[in-house]
């Protein structure tokens, strides 16, 4: 069983009460209550989600040609030593919550 935090904040949904009794059937049958289970099949999918968003998945090949490219870069151009300028000028990366900019 999932131990839960203390209660800090309040996540509220509205549902149709056929899918309230199906989710707190669900809960009773796992031995969680409903916040417990709501708290963790919600956790999960957010996770989830978060995941696929912050990882690049490649096939074997594609990783290969990444590799390929990062053994043997090609030559620096004038395309990129402009770019490479306007990048830093503009100030480089801009981090979420970054307040310095």
């Amino acid at each position: 069983m999932t131990v839960v935090a203390p209660k800090d904040a309040r996540l509220v949904a509205r549902v149709p009460q056929d899918v309230q009794e199906f989710v707190k059937n669900a809960a009773d049958l796992s031995g969680s209550t409903l916040s417990q289970f709501i708290v963790e099949a919600v956790t999960t999918k957010a996770r989830s989600v978060y995941e696929s968003e912050q990882s690049i998945r490649l096939s074997m090949q594609g990783a290969e040609a990444v590799f390929a490219a990062l053994d043997n870069p090609p030559p620096i151009n004038n395309k990129l030593l402009t770019a490479a300028k306007t990048f830093n000028e503009e100030g480089g990366f801009k981090y979420a919550g970054d307040s310095s900019t």
